[in-house]
């Protein structure tokens, strides 16, 4: 008999472990963030959303050597998305990054912050629909950029 009690005790203390994590791993699925997978562009195209004049064919400073490496884009909820390019130019930072400047002053652009060293150059600025990240590193023969646009 004793043995039988045992038993069902152990039955019943498995069972409210299984509950237990049960309901953890509903809450952990209900708190994730809505984030869908990454949509990428085809090689060589920049994804469909991303601002055309922040493309690297609207820098002004991109050469016949450059090369567009990734183009996607993902959406978080129904009305914040996210549009990032990256490719490779024999442009140099200072020529990107000088060109980046002049095109959020242009365009309506308030930038929060901005940086500007022998090994990284960046500009990030907001409008009041959306934001942009701008980073520029050097490479032996150039520039590797990495545009991202946000829609808030």
């Amino acid at each position: 008999m004793n043995d039988k009690k045992t038993a069902w005790v152990w039955v019943g203390i498995a069972v409210v472990v299984v509950v237990a994590i049960a309901a953890l791993i509903v809450w952990f699925m209900h708190r994730a963030p809505n984030v869908s997978t990454a949509n990428h562009a085809p090689a060589g195209q920049t994804v469909a959303g991303f601002p055309q004049g922040l493309a690297p064919a609207a820098t002004g400073t991109v050469s016949a050597t450059s090369t567009l490496t990734n183009s996607y884009s993902i959406n978080y909820s129904t009305s914040t998305s996210q549009y990032t390019t990256e490719w490779v130019t024999s442009s140099t930072p200072a020529a990107v990054f000088a060109h980046y400047q002049a095109y959020v002053a242009a365009n309506g652009w308030t930038v929060t912050n901005q940086a500007d060293t022998a090994t990284l150059k960046g500009i990030y600025a907001d409008t009041a629909t959306s934001s942009v990240s701008i980073i520029i590193t050097p490479t032996g023969k150039g520039s590797s950029v990495t545009v991202t646009y946000v829609v808030k």
